[in-house]
């Protein structure tokens, strides 16, 4: 600082922002200089808040949140987002998930079709508009695809999923779903229909951490793939088959809530030591390149018949055949956790929101074990305990 040209409140919330990134401590104390000159600004209290959340002080950054919506001008989209997903983290369910809702006003988010067609979004039973069918809109990535289906299955109407067209063949035969389709028509949306963004469902129908269903499983790899996967894969009797996946899609770790979920193929080398286990990659796309650079890890022997598949009904079929699933937090964690396969998710020390702030199980999945980093940035503990744990 110039002492002849001493900092204004603008000045301190500026250099408070430009921190946020790569010093959230830094930024705590500058936004703070600065709110006291500027205590209106709405702006400065929404960057406080991601400045604690990054510091795992979730219910500070609540607060902070809480605030910016109460004055003047807030970003209102972008401060319920990140307030919805702190309560959620915190397992605030009935709070967080009407919250939750306001993500559809932010600009990536489009259904003019389905509101031009069939109105404004299903609001639930209440919603007294006839609905004998609801077209429910896939949102974000394949994991939450994959983690939010189940809610189809128990709702007493006609159902049918909009989905990516990846993931269309893989739930409409291995799940109880009634229809699955990656393009609807406008012919399907007659006076009756309604639509429904997915992730509005748990709000729609109340849903609490009490009242997850189908936590034990309600997907199944076909099972002439997995058959013919046990064939590819060649294992070696004896061992234990380790499925590995350590890297999400980047594209979705683009904001300071959702980076750093993801890993190197370089933490895991320490699995190598455990005796009794050979190791099969289902990474795919970005970060499968780091697989050519540890040749000497002990991968199956149908290891390149497995990379050369992009099929999520092959990657189901796979996590048929193996013991375990081992992952950063990822799509495939869903996956596995909807078909009931033992999964173990490394998670950053801030994880995302559907996976709670403590504890070890999620209700979302009862065949998944959590392993949470005890600080920031350290897989290598991570990984230790893993190791340790397989023996």
């Amino acid at each position: 600082m110039d002492p002849s040209h001493p900092w204004q409140p603008a000045d301190w919330l500026n250099r408070g922002g430009e921190s946020l990134s790569h010093d959230p401590r830094l930024a705590q104390r500058l936004l703070a200089q600065g709110i006291q000159g500027m205590p209106q600004a709405a702006i400065a209290w929404f960057n406080l808040g991601i400045a604690l959340h990054q510091q795992r002080r979730i219910a500070a950054a609540i607060r902070a949140y809480r605030h910016a919506l109460a004055l003047p001008q807030p970003p209102v989209a972008e401060a319920s987002n990140n307030l919805a997903q702190d309560l959620l983290l915190s397992g605030r369910f009935a709070e967080g998930w009407p919250l939750y809702e306001r993500r559809l006003h932010k600009a990536s988010y489009d259904h003019t079709f389905f509101k031009q067609i069939s109105g404004e979004a299903w609001q639930g039973f209440g919603d007294p508009r006839p609905c004998h069918r609801l077209v429910l809109v896939a949102e974000q990535g394949f994991g939450d695809t994959l983690q939010f289906c189940r809610l189809a299955l128990g709702l007493p109407m006609e159902t049918v999923l909009f989905s990516q067209p990846a993931l269309v063949s893989l739930l409409q035969r291995g799940t109880a779903l009634q229809r699955v389709c990656s393009e609807v028509s406008a012919d399907l949306l007659d006076a009756g229909t309604r639509w429904c963004p997915l992730l509005s469902l748990p709000d729609r129908l109340g849903l609490n951490s009490g009242t997850i269903p189908l936590a034990g499983g309600y997907l199944r790899a076909e099972p002439q793939r997995v058959a013919h996967w046990h064939r590819q894969l060649q294992r070696r009797a004896g061992h234990r088959l380790i499925a590995l996946h350590w890297q999400g899609n980047p594209k979705h770790e683009g904001s300071l809530y959702s980076r750093g979920r993801s890993m190197a193929l370089q933490h895991w080398l320490p699995l190598a030591q455990c005796p009794g286990l050979e190791l099969v990659s289902i990474q795919k796309g970005p970060g499968s390149e780091q697989l050519q650079q540890y040749p000497t890890l002990p991968w199956v022997a149908g290891q390149a018949t497995v990379s050369a598949s992009l099929d999520f009904g092959d990657t189901a079929a796979i996590l048929a055949n193996c013991d375990l699933l081992i992952s950063a937090d990822s799509g495939v964690v869903h996956l596995a956790g909807a078909m009931g396969v033992p999964t173990w998710v490394a998670l950053r020390w801030i994880p995302e929101w559907r996976w709670l702030l403590e504890g070890d199980n999620t209700p979302w999945y009862a065949s998944v074990r959590l392993f949470r980093q005890p600080r920031d940035g350290d897989w290598a503990s991570v990984v230790q305990r893993i190791a340790r744990e397989l023996g």
